[in-house]
C-alpha cells in the first residue's frame, strides 16, 4: 500500500431505533483499514452493508460509536472547516444534489466562497474543464445536462478545492450504462493527480475496473481485504465468493455454477454470515479468527 492518507481503527457504529421500546442496531462493527495518498480504495456489499455509515463518519456525518478515524494522523472531529477542504464528496444521485437554481459556474465555485479563496472564476474553469466539461457549461444549469454531465459537475465541485481524499458514495449506479465508464475513467485520471478516492460501491464491475484495494463488508462487518486483482480472482471468504457468483457474466461462456440462494436463520454467532454459510463449523459458534493469507486480511476460520 502506498503511504497511509486516512485510517480507520476499530471503528463501530451503533444506531438506536424505536421510541419506547428501543433495539440497538450495529451498523458497522470494529472494521479497520488504510487509504493511501493516490489510492482508490473501494468498500462492496449489499445494501445495509454499512459501506455508506464508515463514509458518513469520515465525512463528519456520523459520529463513531467506538474506535477512532486518522486523517494525516489528526482526528478528524478535533480539526476545523480546514477539513472540509481536505476531504470532499460526490453523492449518489446528481440530480438531487446539485441546486437547480443555480448555474453551473455557480454550483462549483460554492467551496470556494466557503474558504474565502480568490482567482474564483479561474480555479471554477480548471475544475470543470478537469471534469471533463467545457467552458460553456459554466452557464448552463442541471436540467439542461445528462446525468453523466450532472455527475461531473458534481465532481468539479468536489475537486475544485484540490482535496486529498474524495468520499464517492455510490458515483455511478443512478446512471446509464454508457455514462458509467466515463466517470470511473475520471476517477483514474483524478488519481493521477494525486487524489485519492474511497468509492462506496456495489458495483463489482466498477471495482474491477479502477480500485487499487477493496474491502467486503457483510452485515457491518469487514470479511474480506485485499488488492482489488487477487480478491476478484480467487475470493476466499465465503461470503466475497457468493458476491462475486451472482454477478452477471459478460458472456453466456463465462458463467459460473448457480449458487443456491441461502435462507436466512437466527442463529447468533460472532461471524454476521454463519447462517448462511455451508462451509460453516462448529468453531464459528464461538469465535471468528481473522488471518492474513498471503497479504490479504481474511476473517473467517476455514483459514
Amino acid at each position: 500500500m502506498k503511504e497511509e492518507l486516512l485510517r480507520i481503527e476499530k471503528l463501530s457504529k451503533v444506531f438506536t431505533v424505536g421510541l419506547f421500546s428501543k433495539r440497538f442496531i450495529w451498523a458497522v462493527k470494529e472494521v479497520s483499514f488504510e487509504i493511501g495518498y493516490g489510492e482508490i480504495f473501494s468498500l462492496v456489499g449489499e445494501s445495509g452493508s454499512g459501506k455508506s455509515t464508515i463514509g458518513k463518519v469520515i465525512l463528519r456525518l456520523e459520529k463513531p460509536t467506538s474506535g477512532r478515524v486518522l486523517f494525516e494522523g489528526k482526528d478528524p472531529f478535533q480539526m476545523g472547516k480546514e477539513y472540509t477542504r481536505l476531504v470532499s464528496v460526490v453523492f449518489q444521485d446528481p440530480r438531487s444534489s446539485l441546486n437547480p437554481r443555480m448555474k453551473v459556474g455557480e454550483i462549483v465555485q460554492e467551496p470556494l466562497l466557503v474558504h474565502g479563496e480568490k482567482d474564483r472564476k479561474e480555479k471554477v474553469l480548471q475544475a470543470l474543464l478537469m471534469a471533463g466539461l467545457e467552458e460553456s457549461f459554466l452557464e448552463r444549469r442541471p436540467e439542461e445536462l445528462s446525468g453523466g454531465q450532472r455527475q461531473r459537475v458534481a465532481i468539479a465541485r468536489a475537486i475544485v478545492l484540490k482535496p486529498k481524499l474524495i468520499v464517492a458514495d455510490e458515483p455511478t449506479s443512478a446512471l446509464d450504462m454508457s455514462y458509467r465508464a466515463g466517470i470511473l475513467e475520471l476517477f483514474l485520471k483524478l488519481k493521477e493527480e494525486g487524489i485519492s478516492t474511497l468509492l462506496i460501491t456495489h458495483d463489482i464491475r466498477a471495482v474491477e475496473k479502477v480500485s487499487d484495494r477493496v474491502g467486503v463488508l457483510y452485515r457491518g462487518k469487514l470479511v474480506e481485504l485485499g488488492l482489488s486483482k487477487d480478491v476478484l480472482k480467487n475470493p476466499l471468504h465465503p461470503y466475497t465468493q457468493y458476491l462475486l457468483g451472482t454477478v452477471p457474466a459478460r458472456h453466456p461462456s463465462q458463467r459460473k455454477e448457480f449458487i443456491e440462494d441461502f435462507v436466512e436463520e437466527s442463529l447468533p454467532s460472532p461471524c454476521p454470515f454463519f447462517s448462511q454459510c455451508k462451509y460453516r463449523i462448529k468453531e464459528c459458534k464461538q469465535e471468528v479468527r481473522e488471518v492474513n493469507q498471503n497479504g490479504r486480511l481474511v476473517s473467517c476460520n476455514l483459514y
